[in-house]
């Protein structure tokens, strides 16, 4: 029996000054695992540093099969549908261009894919047995907690992390839900999560516990991102709505 096809994507945006250690250090552990059928997409949307002559001539030089795509318009769920839609892989998925999470995990997606029933891998900082190093401020844990709760809430994801950059579909999966989608930021995770979750409960959606190490220099907006994810919410009860209608 053949072995999935994986195709990694790492979104970038404004990502020259951190792109290449981050992909050469997935590029290396890929080279290392031979045994899995690994591709990886470069995914730059809207960037103005160089992000994309860096990431042209990374696909050029990577040990892995590499592609580039690029969008004008900066969003993080904007670059994974670019990238996803035009896969031809059994699984699409993501990470961080930071690698926060640890790439041995690598190994449990594909493992958790092995049960035909799955059809989304989520990783989780939340899970009994996940490991976060290098915590921010007590007060950014407690916003992030915060933020997790009321989201969870109020969407009815059961899914402990929707926030967390190491997420994984089946593509034909996604591919069948792809025309539904809303998101152009943050929220895809969290919208796909919970269409996994209603379509197959119980079995759709795999947790796995992860490694994960904060990593100096986010440049995230707490504000930006909770606002991004309350009104990702609302217009999902707006989709379930429609969709039952």
């Amino acid at each position: 029996m053949s072995p999935l096809r994986i195709e990694l994507t790492i979104p970038c945006h404004n990502e020259a000054h951190r792109l290449v250690a981050g992909f050469t250090e997935l590029a290396v552990w890929l080279h290392g695992h031979q045994q899995y059928d690994f591709s990886l997409v470069l995914a730059d949307n809207g960037s103005s540093d160089g992000t994309l002559e860096i990431a042209r001539r990374l696909a050029e030089e990577s040990p892995v099969p590499c592609r580039v795509r690029r969008l004008d318009t900066a969003g993080l769920a904007l670059a994974l549908r670019d990238s996803w839609d035009s896969s031809s892989a059994d699984i699409v998925g993501y990470c961080d261009t930071d690698m926060a999470t640890d790439l041995d995990h690598l190994e449990d997606v594909i493992a958790a894919f092995a049960d035909s029933r799955v059809v989304a891998v989520n990783g989780s900082r939340w899970l009994p047995a996940s490991h976060v190093y290098n915590r921010k401020s007590r007060l950014r844990r407690l916003l992030s907690w915060g933020l997790r709760a009321s989201i969870r809430l109020m969407s009815g994801i059961r899914a402990t992390d929707i926030a967390c950059g190491f997420k994984f579909f089946r593509r034909e999966w996604y591919a069948a839900h792809q025309a539904r989608l809303f998101s152009r930021q943050f929220f895809l995770g969290g919208e796909l999560l919970s269409y996994a979750e209603r379509e197959y409960p119980g079995t759709g959606v795999v947790e796995i516990p992860v490694r994960w190490h904060d990593q100096p220099g986010s440049r995230v907006n707490l504000k930006r991102a909770v606002w991004a994810y309350w009104k990702g919410v609302a217009k999902l009860h707006l989709a379930r709505f429609r969709h039952k209608g």
